[in-house]
């Protein structure tokens, strides 16, 4: 087990208790009485067809877990009772330092996106889900196993608002690694862990069952809920709530701001001695690729992001930093590194030198369309490639494909792909009232060197 210093939280026996002692404002303290009442209330089970299919709603509109948790609507037969879809059985292998889900069959199900309106089904799922060819996708559709509102789709097919789409299939997840999630502290609402590197958070691409959600959901028999998120890679502190009432707890000081929160970086170069700030702001560029850029506070489709950086050490080619965002944007912390000239040494996106070039992207770039053309070759013509790792035997395409699906194999990811040098170290409440607030860190990481004396 990871040592861990306890912090200052309150543990809290209710939830009357806590919305006491939390302090909050009238509007917020009924929403979270409205939460908790229709999370208690039976409501009754009503059914309605659409389009030759059938969606289970709960109080007519909302439909809730046993926890009160909001569940994703499903299409399921006239005698099904089950309020979200049923996982499919699933055998869990661990070879070395990976854990292995074997291949299983999955029906994936969602609804039109509102960026897929009015686009064709065979262009969505190529554009959008691009771990597998356009042939495999057209293959699909024209042998009957992609449905649109229950009846089987054509490749010209053109997505609608509230479409249902169903698509089963043989599913292959990546390994990811085999640590453990270790649990640092828990109340009957929220919970606190130290994610390992390498497993996303929740079900999301390729992955299902090779994520924290469903690892925890498969030990403790129930749904926890991400309150604050961290990259695939990233390892560190993680808020998952348990109940309703604890995601609105930790959401309120989330955006209102009372969280402190500290990552530790490991990064290309000498970074200053001094304090450095950067406020520019990021946002997405290639989601494919998951491509985050630094753009004008102008630009339409950027966010407004500030991170604050401080020097710990350097080691003659690399420094650890703390680092210290002070608004939370997807890769906020990565992509002003990179800004500054000193990337994540080991970061696949931003510090992969054959998409970036010798700069790594210091100071922006007016055109990323390069960049993210390169990036889309890794995992198919070759493997990952770092600044510090420029050469690895990464996971890319077997050229062999699966005897019962016919999906094109990928080999097994190295170790070092699944390892990012971003940390989340330190959490902890900034709120006036002694009542909110609370305290969490982890050890410090191996990668990072001796811990420094503060």
């Amino acid at each position: 087990m990871m040592s861990v210093r306890y912090g200052v939280y309150r543990h809290l026996s209710h939830n009357a208790r806590l919305l006491q002692r939390a302090t909050l404002t009238p509007s917020f303290e009924e929403k979270l009485r409205v939460e908790v009442t229709a999370a208690k209330r039976v409501q009754s089970i009503k059914t309605r067809r659409r389009d030759g299919g059938e969606v289970q709603l709960r109080g007519g509109r909302t439909l809730r877990d046993d926890k009160g948790f909001k569940v994703r609507r499903i299409e399921s037969s006239k005698h099904s009772k089950s309020r979200k879809q049923p996982d499919p059985p699933y055998d869990v292998e661990t070879k070395g330092s990976l854990r292995f889900i074997k291949p299983y069959y999955f029906t994936y199900k969602t609804f039109c996106k509102e960026r897929w309106r009015g686009r064709e089904l065979l262009e969505v799922f190529t554009r959008e889900f691009r771990d597998r060819r356009e042939s495999y996708y057209r293959q699909c559709i024209e042998n009957g196993s992609v449905f649109v509102n229950g009846k089987p789709a054509k490749v010209d097919t053109v997505l609608r608002d509230s479409d249902l789409i169903s698509h089963r299939i043989h599913r292959h997840e990546p390994p990811v690694t085999a640590e453990p999630v270790t649990i640092v502290s828990q109340d009957e609402n929220i919970m606190v862990i130290d994610k390992p590197r390498g497993i996303p958070v929740h079900p999301t691409g390729r992955y299902r069952f090779n994520t924290v959600t469903k690892m925890l959901e498969q030990q403790l028999g129930y749904t926890v809920h991400p309150c604050n998120r961290l990259d695939r890679l990233t390892s560190g502190l993680m808020f998952l709530a348990k109940t309703p009432l604890g995601a609105d707890i930790m959401g309120d000081q989330l955006k209102t701001r009372e969280v402190s929160k500290e990552y530790i970086a490991r990064v290309v170069g000498e970074f200053p001695m001094s304090e450095v700030t950067v406020e520019r702001s990021v946002r997405s560029y290639d989601p494919r690729v998951a491509l985050n850029v630094v753009c004008d506070a102008s630009d339409p489709n950027g966010k407004h992001a500030k991170t604050v950086f401080n020097r710990v050490s350097f080691d003659g080619s690399t420094s650890i930093v703390r680092c210290r965002p002070l608004t939370g944007r997807q890769h906020q912390i990565r992509v002003h590194l990179q800004f500054l000239g000193h990337p994540i040494a080991n970061d696949p996106i931003y510090s992969d030198a054959i998409a970036w070039g010798s700069t790594l992207g210091k100071g922006g770039l007016t055109d990323y369309s390069e960049v993210a053309r390169r990036l889309h070759e890794v995992g198919k013509s070759r493997s990952a490639s770092t600044w510090f790792y420029p050469e690895i035997a990464g996971e890319v395409l077997l050229q062999e494909t699966c005897r019962e699906c016919s999906t094109e194999l990928n080999s097994t990811p190295d170790i070092r792909e699944l390892t990012l040098w971003l940390h989340a170290y330190r959490y902890r409440s900034t709120s006036a009232d002694p009542a909110r607030q609370w305290d969490y860190q982890t050890a410090w990481p191996a990668w990072a060197g001796p811990q420094p004396q503060r």
